[in-house]
């Protein structure tokens, strides 16, 4: 007998299921084309002129960033150095800028013209469609201005950026508003989603919304964020109740938690297919195995409600659907009161660090 669940919907993952798979596939393949090897004399013309908004916005933008002189900010998707000049300025002789992007021309321009300059606190980083690979807990600050829509593995990156970023530090999002009836419709084709979507994304992989400039752009929207978790030895952590600022996920997430895990052991029993509509996507997932094909169906269930009520559903409890079992079951996923759930995963985004507990 075959269990088939069909959703007719363009759906965001919740932050518990976008913890529990490793995201594999671009969710804008090709976006980032024109990038592999541009010609940054062309570029230059494109970003550096008064046309563009954050160009001639530029100067209140540095302004509402923030930057303290010593800090190190890391300019994401630096393109051709605008803000990369700018940060050089303002964080001063004991400060640092990292300009990342995907393209060595773009670096070697922005290497070239810094060093013109005397910007000497400048360095360049080649990163990853997926990664910044930027050394853990090393920025301040991370600037990330119309690149954020590139992304094609936005997880992948974000948590990479999340591990970049110091505790406590900030995460800078300008990016193009999309609005439909509003917005041009070169933006509705190129950007993906919404600011919405883009900050709950971001969220998700374990930052704090602070605060929104509204009146700085017109075209764009300036959102600040802070990266969850404070040191070690500045905050102790609290495991027994739930997620939060320094805190690890409660038993009742890492329960859940276990449920994916327990699917993604078991994907061998699983098929799935997406065929592309006009306005989102047909999924099928389906399983021969009983158990495996009722996780499947009490979970589509959850996600219908989210499409339903939309961010309010996520205030809501959700009966968490008991994990299918093998004959001879292995106890993987052991809960300790008042702790939570303890799953060795060497390859996670988060590792144990100095000083912690174990039991």
């Amino acid at each position: 007998m075959r269990y088939r669940i069909c959703l007719f919907a363009a759906l965001t993952l919740s932050p518990i299921a976008a913890t529990a798979y490793s995201q594999e596939e671009s969710v804008r393949p090709g976006i980032n084309d024109s990038f592999r090897d541009p010609v940054v004399s062309e570029f230059v013309e494109r970003f550096e002129v008064e046309s563009r908004e954050v160009f001639e916005r530029r100067k209140e933008i540095l302004a509402a960033c923030e930057i303290k002189p010593g800090q190190t900010v890391a300019d994401i998707g630096a393109g051709t150095g605008l803000f990369t000049r700018l940060f050089s300025e303002a964080v001063g002789n004991e400060g640092r800028v990292v300009a990342v992007d995907i393209a060595q021309n773009f670096l070697d321009h922005i290497q070239a013209t810094s060093r013109v300059v005397g910007q000497r606190n400048v360095e360049t980083w080649l990163g990853k469609a997926d990664s910044t690979d930027l050394p853990p807990e090393s920025i301040d600050v991370a600037f990330i201005c119309d690149t954020y829509h590139h992304f094609e593995f936005p997880q992948k990156t974000m948590a990479s950026l999340h591990r970049a970023i110091k505790p406590g530090g900030r995460l800078v999002l300008i990016d193009f508003r999309r609005v439909t009836g509003e917005s041009s419709d070169w933006v509705l084709d190129h950007v993906r989603a919404g600011q919405e979507v883009f900050e709950a994304e971001i969220i998700a992989a374990g930052f704090t919304k602070l605060r929104e400039e509204p009146e700085l752009l017109k075209e764009n929207y300036f959102v600040v964020f802070e990266r969850e978790g404070a040191r070690e030895a500045d905050a102790p952590r609290d495991f027994g109740r739930g997620p939060g600022v320094g805190r690890g996920p409660g038993p009742e997430m890492r329960a859940d938690q276990a449920v994916f895990h327990d699917l993604l052991e078991r994907h061998a029993k699983i098929r799935r297919s997406v065929t592309q509509l006009e306005n989102g996507v047909e999924t099928l997932t389906e399983s021969d195995d009983p158990a495996v094909a009722a996780q499947i169906q009490e979970h589509a269930e959850v996600v219908s409600l989210f499409v339903q009520h939309g961010f309010d559903e996520a205030h809501r409890n959700h009966a968490v659907p008991t994990a299918a079992t093998d004959a001879t079951p292995e106890l993987e996923f052991p809960i300790i009161p008042s702790h939570g759930g303890v799953l060795p995963r060497p390859d996670a985004v988060e590792q144990p660090r100095a000083g912690a507990k174990v039991v």
